[in-house]
Order: structure tokens, then sequence, then C-alpha cells
């Protein structure tokens, strides 16, 4: 499997699975990726950032071990490839092939889905909660 699709399934997959999960898990009285703003004081905790809708990004963390393979063939040129375990099969072709393994990191920054539920409870709250706004008892002496 080429690394761009690895990368790309890996975040399909992992999108899909916030959201397909996200029914099931509040039928039982929780959510996934709930509307929440901060963890007591501390947003790192929780997420990376927000996205102007206020979808949760979160960083994802790739660590891959990559192939690459160069073919001297007629149509020659190099390939990457995340390293697999298990390879089956073979191929006919008596091609000279040098290969070289390399290790990857990087980050991904994913606006997850949040749950739809989470949010419009999360909404009707703050309509509901008295605004405060900065008061503050001064008396005319300053004291």
């Amino acid at each position: 499997m080429e690394l761009k699709e690895f990368v790309k399934e890996t975040l399909v997959q992992i999108s899909e699975g916030v959201k397909e999960s996200q029914g099931s898990v509040r039928t039982i009285g929780g959510y996934v990726n709930p509307a929440v703003t901060y963890a007591q004081g501390k947003p790192e905790l929780v997420y990376f950032g927000e996205t102007a809708l206020g979808h949760h990004t979160f960083l994802i963390d790739f660590d891959v071990a990559v192939i690459v393979a160069e073919k001297k063939a007629a149509k020659g040129g190099a390939k990457l490839s995340v390293a697999s375990f298990l390879s089956i099969g073979g191929s006919g072709s008596s091609d000279a092939e040098s290969k070289s393994t390399s290790r990857v990191k990087f980050k991904v920054p994913l606006a997850l889905p949040y749950d739809e539920q989470s949010k419009k409870e999360k909404d009707e709250k703050s309509e509901r909660r008295p605004r405060e706004h900065n008061k503050r008892n001064i008396s005319p002496m300053g004291i």
C-alpha cells in the first residue's frame, strides 16, 4: 500500500468510526467527541483546536515504516510504500530492484465530526444561562 493511501484510509476510517459510533454510544448514555469547550480550564487536554464551525481538531500522530523500492526496468523510478510484515504472492518479473526502509513520523490535524445531540444541548444550556458581564462592586470612595 502506498503511503498516501495509508494516510488517507487511516484518517477516513478514524472519522467514519467516530461518526458511526456516536449513535450507539448515545443510546447507552455517552457521547463520542461531544461538543465541549474545555476540560476544567485546560483546553489542551481536550483537543488541539477548533474550526470556525466548532469542530474539534485533534492531532493524529503517525509513526510509519516506509519502503522505497526502485526497480531497474524500462519504466524506472521509485515508489514509496508502507512497510508490510506479510507479503503473499510473487511476480514473474526478473527486474532488478533495490529497497530501503525508513521511518517517518508526522502529525496531521483532523477535525472530527462532533456529536450533534451534545452540540444542541450545549447551545441550549448556554442560551438558558444568564450572561454575566464584568460587574464590579466599586464604591464611590474606591474602597
